[in-house]
Protein backbone atom coordinates (compact mmCIF):
# COMPACT_ATOMS: atom_id res chain seq x y z
CA UNK A 1 0.00 0.00 0.00
CA UNK A 2 2.94 1.98 1.11
CA UNK A 3 4.01 1.28 -2.46
CA UNK A 4 1.09 2.05 -4.18
CA UNK A 5 0.83 6.06 -2.42
CA UNK A 6 5.02 6.45 -3.10
CA UNK A 7 3.99 5.73 -6.62
CA UNK A 8 1.04 8.15 -6.85
CA UNK A 9 2.88 10.50 -5.15
CA UNK A 10 6.21 9.97 -7.66
CA UNK A 11 3.42 10.87 -10.47
CA UNK A 12 1.92 13.81 -8.73
CA UNK A 13 5.25 15.28 -7.84
CA UNK A 14 6.38 15.21 -11.79
CA UNK A 15 3.68 17.73 -12.75
CA UNK A 16 5.79 20.42 -15.13
CA UNK A 17 6.86 23.18 -13.62
CA UNK A 18 6.71 25.12 -16.95
CA UNK A 19 2.96 24.65 -16.22
CA UNK A 20 3.12 26.20 -13.45
CA UNK A 21 4.72 29.57 -15.01
CA UNK A 22 2.42 29.78 -18.05
CA UNK A 23 -0.49 29.86 -15.58
CA UNK A 24 1.24 32.24 -13.68
CA UNK A 25 2.32 34.86 -16.57
CA UNK A 26 -1.31 34.43 -17.97
CA UNK A 27 -2.82 35.82 -14.50
CA UNK A 28 -0.24 38.21 -13.90
CA UNK A 29 -0.96 39.39 -18.05
CA UNK A 30 -4.60 40.09 -16.75
CA UNK A 31 -4.07 41.75 -13.72
CA UNK A 32 -1.66 44.35 -15.57
CA UNK A 33 -4.30 44.35 -17.93
CA UNK A 34 -7.19 45.18 -15.61
CA UNK A 35 -5.11 47.65 -13.68
CA UNK A 36 -4.14 49.48 -17.42
CA UNK A 37 -7.89 49.41 -18.16
CA UNK A 38 -9.04 50.84 -14.73
CA UNK A 39 -6.14 53.36 -14.78
CA UNK A 40 -7.63 54.56 -18.69
CA UNK A 41 -10.91 54.72 -17.00
CA UNK A 42 -9.71 56.88 -14.12
CA UNK A 43 -7.88 59.36 -15.94
CA UNK A 44 -10.36 59.53 -18.46
CA UNK A 45 -13.16 60.58 -15.53
CA UNK A 46 -10.27 62.66 -14.49
CA UNK A 47 -9.79 64.86 -17.64
CA UNK A 48 -13.95 64.50 -18.28
CA UNK A 49 -13.92 66.20 -14.56
CA UNK A 50 -11.46 68.61 -15.44
CA UNK A 51 -12.97 69.83 -18.84
CA UNK A 52 -16.44 70.34 -17.11
CA UNK A 53 -14.59 72.26 -13.95
CA UNK A 54 -12.82 74.58 -16.53
CA UNK A 55 -15.82 75.19 -19.01
CA UNK A 56 -17.86 76.36 -15.83
CA UNK A 57 -15.24 78.20 -14.39
CA UNK A 58 -14.52 80.03 -18.30
CA UNK A 59 -18.63 80.49 -18.02
CA UNK A 60 -18.64 81.20 -14.96
CA UNK A 61 -16.17 84.15 -15.33
CA UNK A 62 -17.59 85.38 -18.86
CA UNK A 63 -20.81 85.93 -17.25
CA UNK A 64 -19.53 87.52 -13.76
CA UNK A 65 -17.30 89.74 -16.44
CA UNK A 66 -20.44 90.28 -18.68
CA UNK A 67 -22.73 91.63 -15.73
CA UNK A 68 -20.22 93.77 -14.50
CA UNK A 69 -19.68 95.46 -17.86
CA UNK A 70 -23.57 95.59 -17.95
CA UNK A 71 -23.51 97.35 -14.20
CA UNK A 72 -20.56 99.33 -15.24
CA UNK A 73 -22.45 100.88 -18.50
CA UNK A 74 -25.73 101.39 -16.57
CA UNK A 75 -24.48 103.21 -13.07
CA UNK A 76 -24.09 106.44 -14.01
CA UNK A 77 -21.47 108.69 -14.03
CA UNK A 78 -21.39 110.60 -10.47
CA UNK A 79 -19.07 113.20 -11.94
CA UNK A 80 -21.42 113.95 -14.92
CA UNK A 81 -24.80 113.28 -13.23
CA UNK A 82 -27.51 110.88 -14.64
CA UNK A 83 -28.60 110.13 -18.25
CA UNK A 84 -24.75 112.24 -19.34
CA UNK A 85 -22.22 110.45 -21.18
CA UNK A 86 -18.18 111.57 -20.16
CA UNK A 87 -15.77 111.95 -22.69
CA UNK A 88 -13.17 113.78 -22.72
CA UNK A 89 -13.52 116.47 -19.98
CA UNK A 90 -16.73 116.97 -21.22
CA UNK A 91 -20.35 115.93 -19.93
CA UNK A 92 -22.87 115.00 -22.54
CA UNK A 93 -27.11 115.26 -22.75
CA UNK A 94 -28.63 113.13 -25.82
CA UNK A 95 -31.91 115.14 -25.75
CA UNK A 96 -34.41 112.50 -27.74
CA UNK A 97 -37.68 114.74 -27.58
CA UNK A 98 -37.77 116.82 -30.64
CA UNK A 99 -38.07 120.50 -30.48
CA UNK A 100 -36.56 123.95 -32.43
CA UNK A 101 -32.77 125.04 -31.76
CA UNK A 102 -33.95 127.76 -29.78
CA UNK A 103 -35.78 125.49 -27.70
CA UNK A 104 -32.86 122.85 -27.44
CA UNK A 105 -30.75 126.32 -26.62
CA UNK A 106 -33.26 126.66 -23.44
CA UNK A 107 -33.25 123.62 -22.45
CA UNK A 108 -29.77 122.54 -22.44
CA UNK A 109 -29.42 126.00 -20.16
CA UNK A 110 -32.11 124.60 -17.81
CA UNK A 111 -29.71 121.95 -16.95
CA UNK A 112 -26.63 124.36 -16.80
CA UNK A 113 -24.91 123.63 -20.06
CA UNK A 114 -25.43 124.48 -23.57
CA UNK A 115 -25.47 123.05 -26.81
CA UNK A 116 -22.70 120.84 -27.78
CA UNK A 117 -19.71 122.66 -29.14
CA UNK A 118 -17.02 119.97 -32.02
CA UNK A 119 -13.81 120.97 -31.61
CA UNK A 120 -11.83 118.11 -32.82
CA UNK A 121 -12.23 114.85 -35.28
CA UNK A 122 -12.60 112.64 -32.12
CA UNK A 123 -15.24 114.32 -30.55
CA UNK A 124 -17.09 114.64 -33.50
CA UNK A 125 -17.16 110.91 -34.07
CA UNK A 126 -17.91 110.37 -30.42
CA UNK A 127 -20.92 112.42 -30.81
CA UNK A 128 -21.97 110.41 -34.65
CA UNK A 129 -21.66 107.19 -32.48
CA UNK A 130 -24.19 108.42 -30.44
CA UNK A 131 -27.02 110.09 -32.87
CA UNK A 132 -26.79 107.48 -35.17
CA UNK A 133 -29.02 108.11 -37.61
CA UNK A 134 -31.05 111.03 -36.31
CA UNK A 135 -30.71 114.69 -36.46
CA UNK A 136 -29.63 116.53 -33.38
CA UNK A 137 -28.63 120.58 -33.10
CA UNK A 138 -25.37 121.64 -32.06
CA UNK A 139 -24.45 124.94 -30.52
CA UNK A 140 -23.43 127.03 -33.90
CA UNK A 141 -25.66 129.68 -35.04
CA UNK A 142 -25.05 132.74 -37.71
CA UNK A 143 -24.77 135.95 -36.27
CA UNK A 144 -24.13 138.19 -38.59
CA UNK A 145 -23.43 136.09 -41.56
CA UNK A 146 -20.87 134.91 -39.57
CA UNK A 147 -21.28 131.18 -37.94
CA UNK A 148 -20.63 131.66 -34.35
CA UNK A 149 -20.04 128.90 -31.59
CA UNK A 150 -23.29 129.69 -28.68
CA UNK A 151 -19.47 130.62 -25.94
CA UNK A 152 -18.72 133.44 -28.93
CA UNK A 153 -16.14 131.55 -30.69
CA UNK A 154 -16.17 132.31 -34.57
CA UNK A 155 -15.84 129.21 -36.72
CA UNK A 156 -13.28 129.67 -39.17
CA UNK A 157 -13.99 129.05 -42.96
CA UNK A 158 -11.64 126.38 -43.37
CA UNK A 159 -13.11 124.58 -40.38
CA UNK A 160 -15.98 122.93 -39.14
CA UNK A 161 -17.50 119.26 -39.82
CA UNK A 162 -19.70 120.23 -42.88
CA UNK A 163 -21.66 118.02 -44.92
CA UNK A 164 -21.02 118.08 -48.75
CA UNK A 165 -22.34 121.51 -50.49
CA UNK A 166 -23.37 122.78 -46.71
CA UNK A 167 -24.04 125.39 -45.70
CA UNK A 168 -26.58 126.39 -48.82
CA UNK A 169 -29.18 128.54 -47.20
CA UNK A 170 -31.40 126.35 -48.90
CA UNK A 171 -34.88 127.18 -47.68
CA UNK A 172 -33.71 130.57 -46.61
CA UNK A 173 -33.02 132.22 -43.03
CA UNK A 174 -31.02 128.89 -42.35
CA UNK A 175 -28.94 130.09 -39.29
CA UNK A 176 -29.07 127.22 -37.00
CA UNK A 177 -26.63 123.96 -37.40
CA UNK A 178 -27.44 119.95 -36.65
CA UNK A 179 -25.86 117.24 -37.31
CA UNK A 180 -27.03 114.97 -39.83
CA UNK A 181 -27.30 111.41 -40.46
CA UNK A 182 -23.43 111.01 -41.04
CA UNK A 183 -22.81 113.13 -38.44
CA UNK A 184 -22.09 116.25 -40.57
CA UNK A 185 -22.93 119.87 -39.85
CA UNK A 186 -25.73 121.36 -41.94
CA UNK A 187 -27.70 124.60 -41.52
CA UNK A 188 -31.23 124.53 -40.62
CA UNK A 189 -34.19 127.28 -39.66
CA UNK A 190 -33.86 128.04 -36.15
CA UNK A 191 -37.21 128.15 -35.09
CA UNK A 192 -39.25 125.92 -37.73
CA UNK A 193 -41.71 123.79 -35.78
CA UNK A 194 -42.30 122.20 -38.81
CA UNK A 195 -38.71 120.92 -38.46
CA UNK A 196 -37.59 119.71 -35.53
CA UNK A 197 -34.43 118.13 -34.17
CA UNK A 198 -33.34 116.45 -30.88
CA UNK A 199 -30.51 117.98 -28.75
CA UNK A 200 -26.78 117.72 -27.81
CA UNK A 201 -26.25 119.51 -24.83
CA UNK A 202 -22.30 119.46 -23.59
CA UNK A 203 -20.92 120.91 -20.29
CA UNK A 204 -17.83 120.65 -18.84
CA UNK A 205 -16.37 117.61 -15.83
CA UNK A 206 -15.54 119.35 -12.91
CA UNK A 207 -14.90 116.35 -11.08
Amino acid sequence: MQEVESAYGNVLGKVPSSGKKKCSSRRLVFILMGLTITMLLLLMIVAAFLFVMYFHTFEGRKTIEQSISQMTQNVPDKSCGSCWKKFDGSCYYFEVNRMTWIEAHLSCKRMDSDLVIINSDIEQKFLHSKTGDDLYWIGLEKIRDVWTWVDGTILKASSGFWQTGEPNNKHGNEKCTHLSFEGKMNDARCDDVEYKCRAICEKKNIS
